[in-house]
């Protein structure tokens, strides 16, 4: 079994080569996009979009049957809120230019976000590279920041475009079908049509709701956190023993990493909130107002259920306990290794409680500096503390660990008189700490798991930016920092293992869900196929519209991901402006009138100053929002290289049949143009789902190369205790549940999933 000096060594050349890897920004994106990408999958919207365009023709043949010349009555009192005429023939040709106009304009505003995602990433990796030069950062940080928020505003407007030319289309066919239903009905199908435009109306963003009041709380609350961290780095300075030089670097990755995992919380929640789904009240009339039935039916009852959630974030997931845990980690780690009697027989660690720094901080020891942070930790989380979990668990851990601190740092502080005997370690007082504790660390290990998994995190962390050289130093094994170092990076590594393991499996559940929906897309073009003939009845036309509803709403909700994403990420630059770009820049101004010299060069954490913290911090900022801009733009660049095979031959094909409608004469001709637009869609959706397989390939070998070199790691090295893997496991399963709940749930409501027609 390795030793303790054997697997310091080990994590530590790990870290190092990790660090110093060239392509080491270019990891960490890809973790967080790997994480990210089941949720928001290109294929799911390109592999549904031949069919619909074949849905579109089945209109235009609908169009000339003789079945098609029907006048649709309006709802009573009332005028069609959506349909521009009376005649189910005219009313079939303009569903299908609605469809072409809405694809027309995804293919300009795909263009459009495809390119400016481009630029945004090309300034990014421009910002990263300012960071580390005062001067150039004085100048160039806020232009740039301004080309990103311009940059989401493009993509933003780009998107809203498409979604509401999408709306429209949905809408004018939905109130299309209701107005058919009213022609001839059962109640079944009456139901069905009030469970269609309810539907309907849980794709439609709420645009007319103000967000600046939400957008400005959540800006409040994260401004105080990330000024909390900022806190947190002075304390830690102050109190932290020198010489401790490895574990310093350690805390100033929690305290960066706490902040990472902030911006993906928010990313998740302004996702969700910003242009939320607009509310559907039971009883409301939607879609033209055909929910009301006949007098002499029962009122069809609405489907009460939410619209599913775009993000998989577990419950709670802003909640500050996710952070601060996270910047407590190496604290709990140090006690853990005083209290737990590793290397003392089941004794408290006397010794390594005692330890502490060199030459001028000789005073300063373990014990002392975990019990400062601890009383730090507590007075700051109680501000920001929510009354249910996880901040309750986390206010329990920090309160029984300050407990057992306070406890240990008495015993420490009477060491120093003759007559003065340690607490024997079978004794009632040390049972209990050990105890106590025991149950909290765990406690703990899981919230820190949690935390570190939530999709778009990078469980290993993000590397520190310094200009320092000596990062690394020669030290005992045996000393607390490093046993410490050791604890934490045992730790991380087994999260680090679970959580690629955990986005492996989501990314080949998600998978699994394409290839479900590519049979369900099989089947609706079966259908179609069928009712593109002469002569369809209009129950017929009903049953070509329901098909044509559901592509548009699936078709329509990865459009809605697009407006709600640029959205937030204009809600993201701004945080970064503020909390980030704004403090590090009144430093860097002052490094530039100082000829260089740091003004925080004596406020440090082992190497790290404070202008590395937040140099290191914005680092976080820029390489999580460019994780977040590659995966949705490239939902925009396999659009526009598919486009070409995949969607406009599809549209110029309904072209020609929307000019054979008016040619009497032209019934054997459209039977062929219809047959080789089915032909055509079919095969497109089998191109999509190859090209699709070829990229999901592609990411899982990076997946499993990035696991294997975790694993290789992780076989050199002694594993954490049976009972802490447990807790990091727990942790994880939190956020694993979350997102397979998200998955289960976008299947199970999918449009291909529903609305099933039961014939009489």
């Amino acid at each position: 079994m390795p030793s303790d000096a054997q697997d310091l060594q080990v994590v530590l050349a790990a870290k190092e080569k990790r660090e110093l890897a060239p392509n080491v920004s270019s990891q960490v994106i890809n973790e967080m996009k790997s994480s990210l990408i089941f949720q928001f999958d290109w294929a799911e919207l390109l592999q549904a979009a031949p069919t619909s365009i074949s849905c579109m023709g089945a209109c235009f043949v609908a169009s000339s049957s003789p079945n098609a010349v029907v006048h649709l009555e309006p709802p009573k009192g009332k005028g069609f809120e959506y349909l521009r005429y009376s005649s189910v023939q005219a009313n079939l040709v303009e569903c299908g230019n609605m469809g072409r106009m809405a694809f027309v304009s995804a293919e300009k505003g795909m263009g459009t976000i495809q390119l400016t995602s481009t630029i945004i990433n090309g300034k990014i990796n421009e910002i990263v590279a300012t960071i580390g030069e005062p001067e150039s950062a004085k100048k160039m940080l806020h232009p740039q920041l301004n080309t990103l928020k311009q940059g989401s505003a493009t993509c933003l407007n780009e998107a809203m475009e498409m979604d509401k030319k999408f709306e429209a289309w949905l809408l004018y066919v939905c109130e299309m079908h209701a107005a058919c239903v009213q022609q001839e009905n059962t109640t079944r199908e009456a139901i069905l049509s009030n469970e269609i435009c309810v539907a309907a109306e849980q794709t439609r963003l709420d645009y007319q709701k103000s967000t600046v009041e939400e957008a400005e709380k959540a800006f409040k609350l994260m401004g105080k956190q990330v000024e909390t961290a900022s806190e947190a780095f002075k304390k830690a300075s102050d109190e932290f023993p020198t010489g401790w030089d490895i574990l310093g670097q350690q805390v100033v990755g929690d305290l960066v990493g706490a902040v990472t995992n902030l911006g993906n919380s928010f990313a998740h929640a302004f996702i969700s909130n910003l242009n939320p789904i607009a509310k559907v009240e039971a009883g409301a009339s939607v879609v033209g107002g055909f929910l009301k039935p006949k007098k002499d039916e029962p009122t069809p009852e609405i489907p009460a259920s939410d619209p599913v959630p775009p993000t998989a974030a577990p419950q709670n997931a802003t909640d500050p306990a996710y952070v601060e845990v996270v910047r407590l980690d190496h604290v709990l780690a140090i006690l853990h290794v005083i209290v737990s009697g590793k290397n003392t027989e089941g004794d408290i660690d006397w010794e390594q409680a005692r330890s502490g720094g060199n030459g001028a901080d000789s005073k300063k020891n373990s014990i002392g500096y975990v019990k400062t942070m601890l009383e730090d930790a507590k007075t700051r989380f109680s501000q920001v503390a929510t009354a249910s979990d996880p901040s309750q668990t986390l206010s329990s851990i920090i309160d029984v660990s300050l407990q057992v601190a306070n406890g240990i740092n008495d015993q420490v502080k009477k060491s120093g008189s003759v007559s003065s005997e340690w607490p024997a370690k079978d004794s009632e007082i040390v049972k209990k700490w050990q105890e106590d504790f025991a149950a909290q660390y765990q406690e703990a290990n899981t919230l820190i798991s949690t935390a570190k998994t939530i999709p778009g995190v990078t469980a290993n962390g993000i590397p520190l930016m310094s200009d320092s050289t000596d990062r690394t130093a020669q030290i005992s094994s045996k000393s607390a920092q490093a046993q410490a170092v050791l604890e934490t990076a045992k730790n991380r590594l087994t999260t680090t293992q679970q959580m690629l393991t955990t986005a492996q499996e989501n990314y080949v559940k998600s998978t699994d869900m394409l290839l479900e929906q590519k049979n369900k897309l099989g089947q609706i073009q079966a259908t179609l196929t069928k009712l593109t003939k002469d002569n369809v009845s209009l129950a017929e036309i009903k049953r070509v519209l329901i098909e044509c509803i559901k592509l548009i709403i699936n078709l329509k909700q990865q459009v809605t991901n697009l407006v709600r994403f640029f959205k937030a990420m204009e809600a993201l630059v701004e945080t970064c402006i503020r909390f980030h770009v704004e403090p590090f820049l009144e430093t860097v101004k002052l490094i530039v009138a100082a000829d260089g010299t740091d003004p925080y060069k004596d406020l440090k954490i082992g190497n790290y100053t404070y202008t590395d913290f937040q140099r290191s911090q914005l680092y976080s900022a820029a390489v999580t929002m460019r994780a977040y801009f590659g995966v949705f733009g490239d939902i925009a660049k396999m659009w526009v290289q598919l486009s070409k095979d995949s969607i406009m031959p599809g549209l110029r094909m309904c072209d020609d049949l929307s000019v054979t409608v008016d040619d009497q004469n032209g019934s054997a001709q459209m039977k062929k143009k219809i047959a080789d637009l089915n032909q055509w869609a079919t095969e497109a959706v089998d191109r999509v789902q190859k090209i699709a397989q070829n990229k999901q390939q592609e990411i899982m070998d990076g997946m499993n190369l990035r696991i294997q070199e975790v694993a290789q790691t992780t076989s050199q090295i002694t594993p954490p205790p049976a009972s802490t893997v447990k807790a990091i496991t727990d942790g994880t399963e939190v956020t694993k549940q979350a997102a397979q709940t998200l998955i289960t749930e976008k299947s199970e409501s999918s449009p291909f999933s529903r609305f099933a027609i039961i014939d009489d």
